[in-house]
């Protein structure tokens, strides 16, 4: 749990300083809100692969991974070996 919570963190943080876009909390679903668009999706997954060093392959890219923060930061979880 406080892994997934370091996670999220992380994630907002990139979403802030990279996307400058504010997501009100880590369950907000990003699509639904308009902040997760092609672009930003093409940058939030070579975020994740550079900033975890994992590499996401196609069978992996199912939106309901990446709706939340939440939802990234568990599929992160569950493939990243470090922290």
């Amino acid at each position: 749990m406080a892994r997934n919570m370091r996670l999220c963190n992380r994630l907002t943080q990139f979403f802030r300083d990279k996307l400058y876009l504010e997501v009100p909390s880590p369950d907000t679903d990003l699509i639904e809100a308009g902040l997760l668009d092609s672009l930003n999706f093409a940058q939030l997954m070579v975020h994740i692969e550079q900033e975890f060093a994992m590499h996401i392959s196609p069978e992996d890219l199912e939106f309901d991974h990446f709706r939340t923060i939440a939802k990234i930061a568990a599929f992160v979880a569950t493939r990243w070996l470090g922290s």
